[in-house]
């Protein structure tokens, strides 16, 4: 076998290493539905007693909503790993980190097809690409879909400059697994022939050299169909999901009417009725709005061109780490933006290679289901920016070379392609010019608040929101230095004038009254703040949800932290507060509790791999004892976890934990004056369906006291 290539090795490495640091540096856990749907789908196949019966017969661990199927590859992926490696998500993201690396060396190796040795700068831009950096700690197809994907065409391109009819077998076989990942590959298989046939002269040449691809496709896709077909009695060629995407996407119905098709479509009692149902209603929608077709169109288009850092910080401004913002600016938006018109040059007026036939056709197609046929997601780019880099690399080889230099088309496409990046920034320019001028104000605001200078300060930050009147950060960044400085009442009033301005994305000020209604006001006002507070935590993320409280709240002046009782900002790296209320915990422990009718557990929350837990002690001491109630009860699997604890004395203490929570007191060396006592708990993780993915331990109380 002989070794890679040096500009192979070069890729990959930088690829892998920038996908390993995000995995280990930013550690975080699976965010939102879609990642748990695969994961918990994944643990169901490794776990079953006769998974490749289950696989077969059964549709169950593939469906969508309980209605619709998705392609089987990736569950069958994530099932495999779960079976060999554990239910843990550290083996997982190692390997879609590798097989991204592959992914980012077919690009480069695509990219040398389309511009010369230089286009292999294509691979080292997809490699430091910021959504596919973070996609590898993910559980979604697109881990898989990429790599089989970009492969595929790698490999027809090089099989069209050596003819080799097991090469162009080969990418028919990869082609047909990108199928069986994404069915939205299907459609290509047919292309990537007519492809190949036609520079292969067409005729019998033509076929001859396109034969092999589709062989190779047929032989991938078509057992699953058999498998639909006969076995689970499902007339459907990978998937049915398909069909529910399209009526989604162009039903153009009111509620009540989208209603009444929902309760068609699933009333039908076979899955053919159900597709005919949907793509019935999704047929009579365009043909009866037209306009709103249209228009849908547009906005799919420029949803899917939008610039995702400028979005976050700027129109919806989301409540992320400062490092994340950058990230997604320089290493998303930035090279968006650069990317854009290059690839206009590159589709209208670059040289006519046959790599150039390839990657135009992908994208091509690739537009017109999503934005045209079905919508769009910012996570669907992973299928087109891997081409898009190779088309950037040709479409910049064009405007250095001297002759099409000279040709009109060149800058007209080039012109075309920089109106398409003004159209990308301009909902976001005016906004952003605000609000800088705005930060710098408020930063001016926060200086006069450590000064004790607190007229002042409110009174530039009257003249910051003045200049931004639709942000809600110079509010919110006035409430967090007047909540720091222990302005409780003035932090609330700051927090209060900024809540209007603030979206549903902007978390911060209903953290901040979560936290200051209780101190200041109590009642029912306090109350239901924390129930928000709450509610946000089941219905979005936990995780986020503390992430943000940490940043944004000061620790809390106590001797006792109660755990998923108003502990924002007091804890990190933890799960759902569970325990507080039947009416406001979903946990699917209730119903377990409840069937066997024992009470429900009180509050607590369950931690990750690393958790933290902050207080600033009412009395300040040289050593602490801490107590921390904790155990490793139901639904954990491990009965006795050894728990590493330190404190800022950096000491580990090691802890044999039960199943029964009770408490552990260790002595902790105490922090500087005015500073936070932090505790980090380590422990093992543990994962089952239906739950969160890799848990730690659970802890209910966490209390100090000088020590003697």
């Amino acid at each position: 076998m002989r070794p890679p290539r040096p500009w192979a090795a070069a890729v990959f490495a930088v690829a892998f290493a920038a996908r390993l640091a995000f995995t280990f540096l930013a550690d975080q856990p699976l965010l939102y539905g879609h990642q748990y749907h695969y994961f918990t789908n994944g643990l169901l196949l490794a776990q079953h007693p006769s998974p490749l019966r289950y696989v077969l017969f059964s549709d169950e661990w593939r469906l969508w909503n309980g209605e619709w199927t998705i392609a089987p590859l990736y569950h069958l992926f994530l099932g495999v790993l779960f079976r060999l490696f554990g239910p843990h998500l550290l083996p997982l993201r190692l390997v879609q980190c590798a097989l991204d690396a592959l992914a980012a060396v077919a690009v480069a190796s695509l990219g040398r097809r389309a511009a010369g040795p230089r286009g292999v700068w294509a691979g080292v831009a997809y490699a430091l690409w910021w959504p596919a950096i973070e996609m590898t700690s993910w559980s979604m197809t697109e881990n898989l879909h990429t790599v089989l994907f970009v492969g595929a065409l790698a490999l027809m391109a090089e099989e069209e400059a050596h003819p080799s009819r097991r090469r162009a077998f080969a990418a028919g076989v990869v082609l047909g697994f990108a199928a069986l990942t994404r069915s939205v590959s299907t459609g290509f298989l047919p292309i990537a022939a007519v492809w190949r046939w036609w520079l292969a002269g067409r005729g019998r040449a033509g076929v001859r050299a396109a034969l092999p691809i589709v062989l190779g496709g047929a032989v991938v896709i078509l057992p699953w169909t058999a498998r639909n077909v006969f076995l689970v009695h499902d007339a459907v060629l990978i998937e049915s999901a398909a069909f529910e995407n399209i009526w989604f996407a162009n039903n153009f119905a009111e509620r009540e009417r989208l209603a009444r098709q929902r309760e068609v479509i699933h009333g039908e009692p076979t899955p053919a009725g159900k597709r005919q149902a949907a793509l019935l209603f999704a047929v009579r929608g365009i043909s009866r709005n037209p306009d709103l077709f249209l228009d849908k169109i547009a906005v799919n288009f420029w949803h899917f061109v939008r610039p995702e850092g400028l979005h976050n910080l700027v129109g919806i401004q989301r409540s992320l780490e400062a490092w994340r913002h950058v990230g997604s600016l320089v290493l998303d938006d930035l090279l968006l933006v650069l990317l854009v018109p290059l690839t206009v040059v590159f589709v209208f007026a670059g040289p006519r290679t046959p790599a150039r036939g390839l990657i135009v056709g992908w994208m091509a197609y690739y537009l017109l289901m999503i934005v045209v046929v079905f919508h769009n997601e910012i996570r669907y780019r992973s299928a087109f920016v891997p081409f898009a880099c190779v088309a950037a690399a040709g479409g910049l080889g064009s405007l250095f070379d001297p002759e099409r230099r000279r040709r009109m088309g060149t800058w007209i496409s080039l012109g075309v392609g920089l109106l398409i990046v003004v159209g990308m920034l301009r909902p976001y320019a005016g906004a952003g010019w605000r609000d800088a001028a705005a930060t710098r104000l408020t930063a001016r605001a926060v200086r006069a608040v450590e000064g004790g200078a607190t007229d002042e300060a409110w009174r530039i930050a009257e003249q910051a929101a003045a200049r931004a009147p639709r942000s809600p950060r110079p509010w919110f960044d006035l409430g967090q230095a007047l909540d720091g400085h222990g302005d409780a009442a003035g932090a609330l009033a700051a927090y209060v004038k900024g809540d209007p301005r603030a979206t549903p994305a902007n978390w911060r000020g209903l953290l901040a009254r979560a936290r200051l209604l209780p101190l200041l006001e109590g009642g029912d006002g306090a109350a239901r703040a924390l129930r928000q507070a709450d509610r946000a935590s089941w219905d979005v993320d936990p995780w986020l949800v503390l992430e943000i409280a940490w940043r944004e709240l000061p620790p809390p002046r106590t001797d006792e932290v109660l755990l998923a009782r108003n502990d924002y900002g007091a804890v990190r790296g933890m799960f759902h507060p569970r325990g507080i209320d039947a009416a406001d915990d979903r946990s699917s422990q209730w119903a377990r509790y409840e069937e066997g009718g024992s009470p429900p557990p009180g509050p607590h929350r369950w931690t990750r791999g690393r958790a933290w837990v902050r207080l600033l002690p009412t009395a300040a001491a040289a050593a602490y004892d801490v107590t921390v109630e904790m155990g490793s009860p139901f639904p954990s699997p491990n009965s006795a976890p050894v728990v590493m604890v330190r404190g800022n004395d950096g000491v580990a203490h090691a802890q044999a934990l039960t199943a029964a929570v009770q408490p552990y007191t260790f002595r902790i060396g105490g922090a500087g004056p005015g500073e936070p006592l932090v505790l980090r708990f380590d422990s093992p993780v543990w994962s089952r369906a239906g739950e969160p993915a890799d848990q730690g331990i659970r802890i209910d109380r966490v209390s100090v006291r000088p020590a003697p």
